[in-house]
């Protein structure tokens, strides 16, 4: 009987070991996006600037959204203002590192950087900060789509 008994108790203690606990149903599910979607987020971002810099407008445009906007400080844009903003201003050089990729849901992502910059406006007049910038990438009918830019001037 004994044996019976250990028998039973090593049963019913594997059945609940190998047991994975179900989340409740007001749990929410981590976000998450593929290693493929980050890719295609950060080459994006970094062909956002190489169309500017290289005057490759209208494959920029393909990149923002109908709904963009840009906020340059105290400056926000939409995407046809930015694209008028780089048709007279000229991107001398651009360096971004440290570029990061955050999921906000499972359609939605934040990349983030540090970006390295030298610009010349239309009146000749130099932007050569450092700043932090985040660009807001929405997934609709499969492509991802920048919906919203920022840059925040960081002192060195």
């Amino acid at each position: 009987m004994k044996n019976i008994t250990r028998f039973l108790a090593i049963i019913i203690a594997t059945a609940f070991i190998s047991c994975k606990p179900k989340l409740p149903a007001n749990v929410i599910k981590a976000p998450s996006i593929s290693a493929d979607d980050t890719k295609k987020i950060t080459e994006r971002e970094i062909n956002t600037w190489e169309f500017a810099k290289n005057k490759n407008l209208p494959a920029m445009r393909e990149i923002l959204g109908d709904d963009y906007v840009g906020f340059f400080g105290k400056n926000t844009m939409n995407a046809n203002d930015v694209i008028k903003m780089f048709q007279t201003s000229t991107i001398r050089s651009y360096h971004l590192s440290n570029i990061r990729v955050k999921p906000v849901t499972d359609d939605v992502a934040i990349i983030y950087y540090e970006l390295n910059q030298d610009i010349l406006d239309a009146d000749g007049d130099k932007w050569t900060p450092n700043v932090a910038s985040a660009s807001t990438y929405v997934k609709r009918k499969g492509a991802w789509y920048s919906v919203f830019y920022q840059e925040t001037v960081v002192n060195n």
